[in-house]
């Protein structure tokens, strides 16, 4: 990838290749607001006519947004075509002092960072990219990988069984739960089910309006704050 070809506004740091996606984390100059954050969402937009079927997923913080990549429905020879379009189309985006692409870890502005491809990435990758280390839970989260719109969601209870009583804790906890969507009132296609040590649940985000993709991603993780005896949940789990 010759990015020192394409001609951007600010520094773009590339720290290697992640094996199923791309994380892209952008910087302010000062504190991002919501101008920003749709700045960024409209030019993402661009990107994705260009490349049907590509799925992304953006988060804020007043520390960074990021946007998280799936490459998984596109061959390996666009996966530098995809990243070098998302980085042209972030001239658009105002106030922008730096991008880092698949490692958040700050770095000085007078060291270089090497560029090295690689398979493996951070532990915390795709919890950045959906936005999950920025949420109040009572349990551990993880998330394992993209799996384009659909997530899965694997919840493990302290005792490591999974009933019936637990399926269905579960479930009211995610229909009684304010998603506080806008526009839409989709939710998209929630199915709960359980096996022996953990209930499942299966979202679909197919037809739901973009700008409530995140807050239904995180809010079934914010709904399960009041189920007992949760230990951890993985969304995606072993997806690679």
């Amino acid at each position: 990838m010759e990015l020192d070809k394409i001609k951007t506004y600010f520094p773009v740091d590339y720290r290697g290749r992640g094996k199923s996606g791309a994380l892209f984390y952008i910087f302010p100059e000062i504190v991002f607001d919501n101008i920003q954050f749709e700045e960024v969402r409209t030019a993402i937009q661009e990107v994705k006519k260009r490349f049907e079927g590509l799925y992304t997923n953006t988060t804020q913080s007043v520390i960074w947004i990021t946007i998280g990549v799936d490459f998984s429905d596109f061959p390996n020879k666009c996966h530098d075509e995809i990243i070098e379009s998302l980085i042209i189309a972030l001239n658009n985006v105002t106030e922008i002092q730096k991008v880092v692409i698949n490692d958040g870890r700050p770095v000085n502005d007078d060291t270089k960072s090497e560029i090295e491809e690689y398979d493996m990435v951070e532990e915390n990758y795709w919890d950045d990219a959906l936005g999950l280390t920025n949420l109040d839970l009572s349990y551990a989260a993880h998330v394992d990988g993209f799996d384009g719109e659909c997530f899965d969601y694997s919840v493990y209870f302290t005792d490591d069984t999974a009933d019936t009583a637990k399926e269905d804790a579960v479930r009211n906890a995610v229909q009684s739960f304010d998603f506080n969507v806008t526009g839409d009132d989709y939710i998209g296609y929630i199915s709960i089910s359980s096996d022996n040590n953990k209930v499942l649940i299966y979202l679909d985000l197919g037809n739901v309006q973009p700008q409530n993709e995140n807050k239904i991603i995180q809010g079934i993780l914010l709904a399960l704050n009041s189920v007992q005896g949760i230990k951890k949940v993985i969304i995606n789990e072993g997806c690679i």
